[in-house]
């Protein structure tokens, strides 16, 4: 592949992710603040990520790290709710930490899920025995490489995608060579894909 090519696919990449950041950015601002809204976009997403929880395979002695929690942190909730673990959410957008702490602590969560600013390119993930990396999160490049480098060896990363982004990405020689896919599971719209780092 050429680098105009390479240039290319990584542009499109990162258009489609932040894209995506904005819409869903916008879907949670309203459900933090009014509860039909919230009901709604919980049960649309309830059904994947229980199998993405269940792919996880998550102890109760485990730490989870959820990289682009939002301001309606999903996946942080399943996973505190269902596997009874401290999750840790971050988030970039100053905005998205202050809904989604006031959210937690609206849903009487806040002993169970932290909510704090961070960056997934420098947010440090040693302690983490689950990553789970949202939909929405870029420069996904960056933030896998950041990880991979700094992360628990047998630690396991949950990163979902869509357009098939990440399989892209996962196929490009500075990730094949650091990165295994234990497991994928397909959706609708989207794909998840249980990352493991090689020996």
């Amino acid at each position: 592949m050429n680098e105009k090519a390479v240039d290319s696919s990584g542009f499109v990449v990162r258009f489609r992710r932040i894209s995506s950041c904005l819409g869903f950015t916008l879907l949670e601002i309203f459900a933090t603040r009014m509860n039909l809204f919230d009901q709604l976009l919980t049960q649309w997403r309830k059904p994947v990520f229980s199998k993405e929880i269940h792919l996880l395979n998550i102890s109760s002695d485990e730490t989870v790290l959820h990289l682009g929690c939002g301001a309606l942190p999903s996946a942080a909730v399943f996973i505190a709710q269902e596997k009874n673990v401290h999750v840790v959410g971050i988030d970039n957008n100053k905005i998205a930490v202050r809904l989604a702490q006031s959210y937690i602590k609206k849903k009487q969560l806040s002993d169970r899920i932290t909510i704090a600013y961070g960056d997934g390119v420098s947010y440090p993930v040693q302690q983490f025995d689950v990553i789970f990396i949202a939909i929405n999160v870029w420069p996904i490049d960056r933030v896998l490489m950041h990880i991979v480098g700094t992360m628990k060896p047998t630690a396991r990363i949950l990163c979902k995608a869509s357009h098939h982004d990440l399989t892209e990405l996962l196929e490009k020689e500075e990730f094949r060579t650091r990165f295994s896919v234990a497991s994928q599971l397909k959706h609708p719209k989207s794909e998840s894909f249980l990352l493991v780092r090689k020996k």
